[in-house]
């Protein structure tokens, strides 16, 4: 290889490297648009490498290779993705990215596994889990193994569940003394106002029997932080707390509470709505709110949970 080609090969796998998991995402996803299929799989090998355990990172390169014509190697992109916590069947049959998939032999038993995952969740030992399937809005509860504890209730981003995401850190809420809520479907694209209340007005008071449903703790990202803050501005002390995480200080319209419950934001330093939050955020305080910030380097607009990072969340609502 010559010296000039290796110096590029060189920079690129470095700019890769050093790439935001959101910023590949967005160039991943933009070459799939403009049908740079090679491209797309590039960047989606690296997202995999950079985000091992994320289920959204293998589908998404599962979906490049099946438009390189690469089955195998897609379906087997496609059974990690499931084994992380894939864990929307319908799109397996749909997509138009894995048409090439559904002739494939192991494509029904795909189907059969998201839909597994989907039903039961992802398996957390040690801890509880109860499925109300019967409620307006169904929910899975994963519980410690006795007790009755507080509740946290999850409200995904817009267009995606990622339960096996949030239910991984059931364990970091147990060890805070709660129990967590998550919508076992997907309520539209978006949390509309209708959606929103079907889940906190009549799906987490039929929770009473296994945790204390008074003044919930409510754990949102993206456009599921903004349904949770603007649930906060209509009634400001019925939550014991707010956790958002990759949102802006943004309520539509809704008129800001004086007070109410705390409110922790968790964004990455990429993310275009830290910039607000830091200009935002003295005037939140100096009005009565309580609202903190941490920013999280080296992340745009994507998944910010952790273990250290929810914990610190969790300390700080207390």
């Amino acid at each position: 290889m010559p010296r000039s080609a290796w110096l590029s090969l060189l920079l690129f796998s470095s700019c890769l490297t050093a790439a935001t998991p959101s910023a590949l995402r967005d160039r991943q996803h933009a070459a799939l648009q403009r049908g740079d299929v090679l491209e797309a799989v590039r960047l989606g090998r690296a997202r995999v490498k950079q985000a091992s355990t994320s289920a959204a990172a293998h589908y998404d390169l599962a979906c490049a290779l099946a438009r390189s014509a690469d089955r195998d190697e897609a379906v087997a992109s496609v059974r990690t993705a499931i084994s992380l916590g894939f864990d929307a069947p319908a799109f397996l049959s749909k997509d138009d990215d894995l048409a090439s998939l559904r002739s494939h032999p192991a494509f029904p038993e795909l189907v059969q596994l998201a839909q597994e995952v989907s039903e039961h969740g992802i398996a957390l030992p040690g801890l509880r889990t109860v499925m109300r399937k019967d409620l307006p809005t169904p929910l899975r509860l994963r519980l410690p193994p006795s007790g009755r504890p507080k509740l946290a209730v999850w409200l995904h981003p817009f267009g995606a569940r990622l339960n096996a995401d949030i239910e991984r850190l059931a364990p970091v809420f147990h060890a805070h003394g709660y129990a967590l809520a998550v919508p076992v479907v997907l309520m539209g694209p978006g949390w509309s106002e209708q959606a929103l209340r079907s889940l906190l007005d009549d799906s987490v008071p039929a929770l009473t029997e296994w945790v204390e449903v008074e003044r919930p703790l409510l754990i949102g990202l993206s456009a599921g932080s903004h349904a949770a803050l603007a649930a906060w501005a209509r009634e400001p002390a019925r939550f014991s707390g707010i956790i958002a995480g990759a949102c802006a200080p943004e309520l539509h319209g809704a008129v800001l509470p004086a007070g109410g419950a705390p409110i922790f934001v968790l964004n990455g330093e990429e993310d275009r709505a830290t910039t607000t939050w830091r200009s935002e955020l003295p005037r939140w305080q100096r009005e009565g709110r309580t609202v903190s910030l941490r920013v999280l380097p080296g992340l745009g607009h994507e998944f910010v949970f952790d273990e250290g990072t929810l914990s610190a969340a969790l300390t700080d609502i207390k």
